[in-house]
C-alpha cells in the first residue's frame, strides 16, 4: 500500500493531483494515517496482492461534466458493481497531469478478515461496468469511437506563445501526451509530423554527460517560432530520449497491424469486388478504412500513388507495406470503366440476406420453408436460377450474367418450389419497384411474409369465409322481414 499512496501524494505535493475523497477517520488525514488504516484492514490476510490501484479515464468530450462530486459518485458506483461493500475503505485522487481527465482509486482487495474480492476476469468485468456507467451517466461510449479519425480538441492546440511558465509547462505537457496516447509514431520524424497537429515541434541537441558519453536531448517549442523551448524533463511525463525509444519500439506492433489491415483490405476486399475499376473508385473504397489515396501524374496520366493514413496523419509508401502494392504491379487493375466481380458481389449479397432471413424468421429454414426463403430472396432482387438440377442466385442488376457470376449452389430440394409464383414475381413489369419497396420495408423491419400453407388449408379457409358471408347475407335479409304479430 505504501508505494501506491506515496505515488499519488507526491502528485498532490507537486500540484499535479488532488485528493477528492477518503473513507477514513479524517478526510484530511496525512499519508501515514491512510497507510496505517489500510494496513489494519488487511492485517488478517497473508496474501501478497492485498491492494488495488485503479485508474478511470474519461474522454475529452466529457470534461465539462466531471465535477469532483460526479467523480466521487461514479467511483462509488464502479466499486459497488465490482463487488465491494458500501463501507469499504478507499481513497480517490483526481490527476491533472494529462489533458484527458482521470482519477486514481486506491483500496484494499480484502473485504473483511481474510475474505478477498472476486478478482477473476477483472479486466473484462471492469470493461463491462464502465460501458454500463457510460450509458447511465450519458458519457461518450468509448467502444463506439475506437479506430475513428481523431479530431484534435480545440483546447489542446497551442496557437500562440504562452508567457506564464507554469501554464506553458502544463499546456505543453497536455499537448505532447495527447499525441503520445492517441497516435503511434515509430520515428522522430513521424512524431514531429504528428506534433504539428497540436502546434508543437520537437528539436534535438547533442551533449556530453558526466561520463563524457554523447547523449541526445529533446526540447519542445511552438511550431515555426523562435519561442524559448522547454526541456523534455520539465514536462509531466518526461518525453525524452528514453521514453520515446520505448514508445517507438512498442508502436511498431501497431504499425504492422495497420499496414496488414490496409494490404488485406485492398487485395481481399477491393480487388475481389472488382475485376477493373477507376482510380476514383479505388480512392473511394479506401476511404472506408480512413485511408486517402494521393496520385502522382506524368503526362496527365497516373504514374504512382501514396497512401495517407488519416488515423495517424502519416504517409505510407505502398511498396513499403508490400511490394505487390506498387503502382507498377497494380496498374492492370485500373481502367476507364468499373467492371464488377459479380461472383463476389452476389455471394456477399446472399450472405447478408441469408443472415437477415434467419434474424427475421428464426423458426424458418431454407430446407423446411424453401418457397418462403426463395421468395424472400427474389423480393430482395436475387434472381433464382436452376443449373444442373441445383438452385443458384444472381442479382437483378447484373443483366447478362456469365456462368462464373452466379453464387454457389443452394441446398434446396427443387420439388418443394412453386416456380410459377416465383416466375410471376421476377418477370412482372414493376419488379424493380417491388424490390426497392421491399428493401425499404426491410430496413425499417416492417417485413411480413405469410408462411407457406397447404392447398387444403387455403381451401378450408376460403370455404369458412364463404359461409361467413352467406350467414351475414341471410341475417340481413331476414332482419328486413316484418315480424309476425300474435292475433
Amino acid at each position: 500500500m505504501k508505494p501506491l499512496i506515496e505515488y499519488n501524494e507526491k502528485k498532490v505535493e507537486k500540484g499535479e493531483a488532488e485528493r477528492i475523497h477518503y473513507t477514513g477517520f479524517d478526510e484530511n488525514a496525512d499519508k501515514n494515517t491512510v497507510i496505517s488504516h489500510f494496513a489494519l484492514h488487511t492485517r488478517d490476510s497473508k496474501r501478497k496482492d492485498k491492494n488495488m490501484h485503479i485508474s478511470l479515464n474519461f474522454p475529452i468530450e466529457d470534461n465539462s461534466k466531471l465535477s469532483n462530486d460526479f467523480l466521487k459518485e461514479i467511483s462509488f458506483e464502479y466499486l459497488q458493481k465490482l463487488g465491494f461493500p458500501e463501507t469499504h475503505p478507499y481513497i480517490i485522487y483526481r490527476h491533472f497531469d494529462a489533458f484527458q481527465q482521470h482519477i486514481h482509486i486506491v483500496c484494499p482487495k480484502i473485504i473483511e478478515g481474510k475474505k478477498i474480492i472476486n478478482d477473476s476476469n477483472l479486466y473484462l468485468r471492469s470493461q463491462k461496468i464502465t460501458r454500463e456507467l457510460e450509458i447511465k451517466h450519458d458519457l461518450l461510449q468509448v467502444s463506439n469511437v475506437k479506430n475513428s479519425v481523431k479530431k484534435i480538441p480545440e483546447d489542446i492546440q497551442i496557437k500562440e506563445q504562452i508567457a506564464d511558465v507554469l501554464d506553458k509547462r502544463k499546456r505543453y505537457s497536455y499537448a505532447v501526451d495527447y499525441i503520445i496516447k492517441n497516435y503511434h509514431p515509430i520515428s522522430i520524424s513521424e512524431f514531429n509530423s504528428q506534433l504539428k497537429l497540436v502546434g508543437l515541434e520537437i528539436i534535438t541537441n547533442s551533449y556530453l554527460n558526466k561520463d563524457n558519453v554523447e547523449m541526445t536531448g529533446y526540447q519542445y517549442k511552438l511550431d515555426g517560432s523562435n519561442d524559448l523551448p522547454l526541456n523534455a524533463s520539465t514536462l509531466y511525463s518526461n518525453p525524452g530520449e528514453k521514453k520515446l525509444k520505448k514508445l517507438f519500439a512498442n508502436n511498431k506492433r501497431y504499425r504492422v497491424r495497420r499496414e496488414t489491415e490496409i494490404k488485406e483490405y485492398i487485395f481481399n476486399k477491393v480487388f475481389s469486388k472488382y475485376h477493373h475499376l477507376t482510380h476514383d473508385q479505388f480512392a473511394k473504397e479506401l476511404e472506408k478504412i480512413d485511408v486517402e489515396i494521393k496520385y502522382t501524374y506524368k503526362n496527365e496520366e497516373v504514374a504512382a500513388y501514396r497512401i495517407f493514413d488519416k488515423r495517424e496523419n502519416l504517409f505510407y509508401k505502398p511498396s513499403g507495406i508490400d511490394r505487390n502494392l506498387s503502382y507498377g504491379n497494380l496498374k492492370d487493375k485500373f481502367g476507364a470503366k468499373i467492371v464488377r466481380n459479380y461472383k463476389y458481389h452476389n455471394a456477399t449479397l446472399l450472405f447478408v440476406l441469408d443472415k437477415k432471413y434467419k434474424e427475421l424468421y428464426p423458426n424458418h429454414s431454407k430446407e423446411l420453408n424453401a418457397q418462403h426463403y426463395v421468395m424472400f430472396m427474389a423480393k430482395n432482387g436475387m434472381y433464382p436460377d436452376v443449373y444442373n438440377g441445383k438452385l443458384r442466385f444472381n442479382n437483378y442488376s447484373n443483366k447478362n450474367p456469365s456462368e462464373s457470376d452466379y453464387t454457389a449452389p443452394i441446398p434446396i430440394v427443387l420439388k418443394k418450389l412453386d416456380f410459377n409464383e416465383i416466375s410471376n414475381l421476377v418477370h412482372s413489369k414493376n419488379y424493380r419497384s417491388q424490390v426497392w419497396q421491399y428493401q425499404k420495408e426491410l430496413i425499417n423491419e416492417k417485413v411480413e411474409m405469410v408462411p407457406e400453407k397447404g392447398l387444403s388449408e387455403l381451401l378450408l379457409k376460403g370455404i369458412d369465409k364463404l359461409i361467413d358471408l352467406l350467414d351475414i347475407k341471410e341475417k340481413s335479409t331476414t332482419s328486413n322481414k316484418p315480424k309476425k304479430q300474435n292475433l
